[in-house]
């Protein structure tokens, strides 16, 4: 029975894996730069919203974006980030190898949730990419310890306010994670990160989409 226990534990984290690095090229193919310059195009109230997060933050040196894709950030608006100390992660080895050839920011293909970072970064953010996760917690709790300063996390698939816990299915054909976040969850496990309830907002967030108009922002602040 312990024997059981632990061989579905090991099978699940496995799948998982397996699922995450599937899905990363699959999803994205030759062709990813386009699904992203598309999806850029129709969130322009996130991407205003983000732009007005970094307006005020002078003290950042080195930046870590998950979920970088094929660049949408790095390269189509690297004037934000060229005064920084950029790196990108993304699951995709297409999306990374896209970066490569057009940017000259560091890069690395790797799970975020596994990969053991050599530092941490003053500034970490992900747009889309917690709503696909395979273990949001985790995801939430690498991002917390990763940064030295701030955070800025953007879920589009809704605002969930008063659900007890998160919602995570895989999708019809099991190839990614199709998540709803709890707000409740969300500050449970940003409190068992550490931190105090005066450090992190999680707060509603308009996009300008049809479809998705609104989302959930997660901002931190270890200052």
């Amino acid at each position: 029975m312990v024997f059981g226990k632990k061989f579905q534990k090991y099978y699940r984290a496995l799948r998982r894996r397996t699922i995450g690095f599937q899905y990363g090229d699959i999803w994205q193919g030759k062709n990813a730069e386009k699904w992203y310059e598309s999806t850029d195009s129709i969130y322009p109230l996130v991407h205003n919203d983000f732009l007005n997060y970094l307006s005020d933050k002078h003290d950042i040196k080195s930046v870590l974006e998950v979920g970088c894709g094929p660049g949408v950030y790095p390269i189509k608006y690297k004037d934000i980030f060229e005064k920084f100390e950029y790196t990108g992660i993304d699951i995709s080895k297409s999306a990374i190898e896209y970066c490569k050839t057009h940017s000259d920011f560091n890069f690395l293909c790797d799970d975020f949730i596994q990969i053991d970072f050599p530092k941490k970064f003053d500034f970490v953010f992900s747009r889309s990419v917690i709503d696909h996760v395979y273990d949001i917690d985790q995801f939430l709790l690498k991002t917390v310890n990763l940064t030295k300063k701030y955070a800025y996390i953007y879920a589009y698939r809704g605002f969930f306010p008063t659900s007890e816990n998160h919602d995570s299915k895989l999708d019809k054909n099991g190839s990614y994670y199709v998540n709803a976040l709890s707000k409740k969850q969300l500050e449970k496990t940003l409190l068992k990160s550490g931190l105090d309830k005066t450090e992190f907002i999680i707060r509603s967030q308009e996009s300008g989409h049809n479809e998705w108009n609104i989302g959930t922002i997660i901002e931190i602040n270890k200052i």
